[in-house]
């Protein structure tokens, strides 16, 4: 795993589009970032149904979309988030997305990485370098399950890419122009 000065540069960039994120969105960053979007990989076709209500849901020119279309989330640069509205506005293919995304391979992210990168979110507040409280951090780093986000994060509208390094993904982005 990275280290610290990587992960704290993915939080101060997540505060930066997120300026009223939680503890909550934290934690949801964290598992996104060990765990990708393997929760929702499960199935398919319940997948591409998400996508495309939410799809439906976007204004194809909404003021929220926050302008990137692709957001690291992990120090390595591996694992992103792919932004809806930013797809939708740049005319993406819905159904090429999500053939793409429902199709990509598991990040098989591992219970022990996500505890020392909780563990690292920990002792980022506990210095004082994010702001957010340690003991709030400490509680909420003993649930399980998928976390939410928290009613203040804002708005958000966007699907986990696994592998970005991933020669099948990486053309696959490439072809629909998410990236060059």
């Amino acid at each position: 795993m990275a280290n610290k000065n990587g992960w704290l540069r993915v939080i101060r960039a997540e505060l930066a589009r997120h300026p009223k994120m939680d503890e909550r969105d934290l934690l949801k960053l964290a598992y996104h970032a060990v765990f990708g979007g393997d929760h929702l990989l499960v199935d398919p076709s319940r997948y591409g149904e998400g996508v495309r209500a939410e799809w439906d849901r976007l204004a194809s020119e909404d003021p929220r979309f926050p302008g990137e279309i692709l957001q690291p989330i992990d120090p390595e640069g591996r694992t992103a988030r792919i932004h809806l509205a930013a797809c939708k506005a740049l005319d993406i293919h819905r159904e090429q997305l999500i053939e793409l995304l429902a199709g990509q391979g598991k990040k098989l992210g591992v219970q022990a990485d996500y505890e020392r990168r909780w563990g690292d979110t920990v002792e980022l507040a506990r210095s004082g370098e994010i702001p957010f409280s340690t003991e709030t951090l400490v509680r909420i780093g003993r649930r399980t399950g998928t976390p939410h986000h928290g009613p203040q994060y804002g708005f958000a509208s966007y699907r986990i890419v696994n592998d970005l390094l991933d020669p099948e993904m990486a053309e696959g982005l490439r072809r629909l122009g998410v990236v060059r």
